[in-house]
């Protein structure tokens, strides 16, 4: 498992949500994407001009380079966001700033889903209970980070960051 440890500056996402519950979350994020995707990204990216405010927004912010993942309770918020830019935020979608700190930074390579489920599990069965003391009070909320790329290649890069004290 490959990761690093980095300081970040606090980080403003904009982007939309759904609920999921814990037991669902490996079934439920990729229908999610797909979902999402189908609705609002199938017709951009074949013709990279923007219809609607939330298009615009789509491209502006890179929405789709992070997924953040919020604990709670008995399930999480999970966000496909991208890095806010400022402006208007179209009806739709919502802002989400998380505190500057240490960042666990996790990267992995291959096909998703499968490399980041593979990487989030062995987060948390392999470097939790080794390093897991260092996981921030506020470590209910970690962040799944997408390269470009076809995220279906073998050498697909993605990666997941932990916040740590």
């Amino acid at each position: 498992m490959n990761v690093s440890y980095e300081k970040k500056e606090a980080l403003s996402f904009i982007g939309f949500h759904t609920e999921i519950r814990n037991e669902e979350g490996y079934q439920k994020c990729p229908e999610f994407w797909d979902k999402e995707y189908a609705a609002k990204y199938a017709r951009l990216w074949q013709t990279m001009r923007p219809e609607n405010a939330v298009e615009q927004a789509i491209l502006e912010n890179g929405i789709g380079s992070f997924a953040i993942c919020a604990c709670n309770g008995e399930g999480f918020t999970y966000w496909i966001a991208g890095l806010y830019q400022g402006g208007k935020v179209p009806e739709g979608l919502e802002l989400c700033t998380l505190p500057a700190g240490d960042w666990a930074v996790f990267t992995t390579r291959g096909p998703l889903p499968e490399s980041i489920q593979t990487l989030n599990t062995a987060i948390w069965q392999e470097w939790f209970p080794n390093e897991g003391q260092k996981l921030r009070a506020d470590g209910g909320v970690t962040l799944e980070v997408y390269s470009a790329g076809d995220p279906q290649s073998p050498d697909y890069e993605c990666g997941i960051w932990v916040p740590i004290r």
